[in-house]
């Protein structure tokens, strides 16, 4: 089973991994912004495979361990579509990063978790916690806390796909035996699904 922990900046996403994942935690990977392509088409490709490379990572623990807990969804085409949502990148870098993805997708090179933890936060506790953690710098915080809203609009739309696999929480009890009997989605990749995520959006 994949668990993915999502959520704006600050909404604490490590904590919550590191005290309930153990052994089963993979810590976000943060990449090298100054690796990033300027060119929309070259930055689209740049994602894919980055976005690719960390599925396999997700699906190599899941064959070794059973169980693998991610911090941010190894999917990232929600960010590009949250920073487009709201005025931080143009209507071009989200339709071109969705139409490379799209292909990524129906290839099973990248799919869905089978359950999503969505840290909900008001804007207002979100610059608290980042005001009380001094051991990150978090430069891009004001950016990705415009983004509060989008996120949530964007795993509704997951949600919407098969109810009851998005949590607009995260548990304080940690993976309960309720949440782990879930099991893995009936589909995690593929062209069809992928039109039917565009399609709630």
């Amino acid at each position: 089973m994949i668990v993915v922990v999502e959520g704006p900046s600050g909404a604490g996403k490590t904590t919550w991994c590191r005290r309930h994942g153990g052994p089963y935690a993979l810590l976000e990977d943060l990449p090298d912004h100054a690796a990033v392509p300027s060119d929309p088409h070259a930055a689209a490709s740049f994602w894919v495979e980055r976005n690719a490379a960390r599925w396999e990572e997700v699906l190599r623990r899941e064959r070794r361990d059973g169980l693998v807990v991610v911090d941010t969804d190894p999917f990232k085409l929600h960010f590009v579509w949250t920073l487009w949502q709201s005025g931080q990148t143009s209507e071009l870098e989200w339709i071109t990063q969705r139409d490379s993805m799209r292909d990524a997708f129906a290839a099973e090179r990248c799919g869905l978790a089978d359950l999503v933890l969505v840290s909900d936060i008001d804007e207002a506790t979100l610059s608290a916690r980042r005001s009380a953690d001094t051991t990150r710098t978090r430069r891009n915080f004001e950016r990705h806390a415009r983004l509060r809203e989008s996120i949530i609009t964007w795993y509704r739309a997951v949600d919407r796909l098969e109810p009851g696999r998005v949590c607009f929480y995260l548990p304080d009890e940690g993976l309960t035996p309720q949440l782990i009997a879930m099991g893995p989605r009936k589909a995690r990749s593929g062209a069809d699904l992928f039109k039917r995520l565009i399609a709630a959006l």
